[in-house]
């Protein structure tokens, strides 16, 4: 297996480790673009059973294998990760719905993520330049004859705030005069999402949540179709052990989806928190009234526990 150099990044790759049951390996490629962009690392199974950890672009080794280490343990750490449940019945608005609340999602986990490389000094003024490069090269600048891409360079500008930790007073002049209409809303957008820190499973959770619901509200706003992003896609709860205690219906509003359930094909039962985001979905078909009320009255966690439902539990 390819050697770690870095120790601070040893020592994070062993604490992955500890909490994956299968061997991670890693492996490095020879491509070196000059360009650094959070697609260059993948996890992959292998028919071993073991991880294997692929770094696609060498351009900084360091920066892209922390970043995607960090991401193995924030899953590890029990950060709620998104899941889908439902169909629309639109491929096409179920494919941009899976892109949308992915990148907006993993906007949010990047906080955590470049908080653990600033302070292990990663993010130099040779790994900044290499992540503008890789952002320019992969988001065109704005027209003035316009074009459809505006919902892409918004969450790519949200994303790249993130990593920049939103960037120095000339960058952020640079973004406005490339992108005038994209900007003003991704930097929005980066200042709801840092408002309270983002430093446990639950802050996350919470805040994504926010920016789920800002972003529809924008989307709404500019004059586009909406997205159903709280019904549509499942962030899995993070609950107190009070909640976990409480009745269901005490917890969670069960919702008849107008979307159909991915396995069984039936509209899906959606279950609804007090944010109004699906913490998960159930694979009930034709359920009766009696059904429903002896439901509502079991415990959140006797709920869980019988349909085997992700959930973290809040410290």
């Amino acid at each position: 297996m390819t050697t770690i150099k870095n120790p601070d990044i040893q020592q994070l790759f062993e604490a992955v480790q500890a909490g994956y049951t299968m061997p991670i390996t890693l492996e490095i490629a020879d491509t070196v673009s000059g360009q650094l962009s959070h697609d260059q690392s993948q996890e992959t199974l292998q028919p071993d059973g073991s991880l294997r950890v692929t770094i696609s672009d060498a351009t900084n080794v360091d920066y892209t294998l922390s970043h995607e280490l960090m991401h193995m343990w924030l899953t590890s750490h029990d950060y709620p990760q998104l899941q889908y449940h439902l169909l629309t019945g639109d491929p096409a608005q179920d494919r941009q719905l899976y892109a949308v609340s992915s990148a907006l999602y993993g906007a949010a986990l990047h906080v955590p993520v470049v908080a653990w490389q600033q302070a292990h000094r990663l993010l130099t003024g040779q790994v900044i330049a290499q992540l503008e490069a890789g952002f320019a090269a992969n988001v065109p600048a704005e027209t003035p004859a316009g074009d459809q891409l505006l919902v892409f360079r918004v969450v790519s500008l949200l994303d790249l705030l993130v990593t920049l930790s939103g960037g120095s007073g000339a960058q952020q002049a640079g973004w406005a005069k490339t992108y005038p209409a994209a900007y003003p809303v991704a930097k929005r957008l980066y200042d709801g999402l840092m408002t309270k820190p983002l430093d446990s499973p639950f802050s996350l959770r919470r805040a994504a949540v926010n920016l789920f619901g800002a972003f529809s509200q924008w989307l709404a706003a500019a004059g586009y179709a909406p997205l159903p992003l709280g019904e549509f896609v499942t962030v899995p709860p993070v609950l107190s052990q009070r909640q976990l205690r409480l009745q269901l219906n005490q917890v969670f509003e069960l919702k008849h989806s107008d979307y159909r359930d991915v396995d069984s094909k039936a509209q899906g039962y959606v279950a609804l928190g007090a944010d109004g985001q699906n913490a998960f979905t159930l694979p009930l078909t034709n359920p009766s009234a009696p059904f429903f009320q002896h439901l509502y009255t079991q415990s959140v966690q006797a709920v869980l526990t019988q349909y085997h439902l992700d959930y973290t539990v809040r410290e």
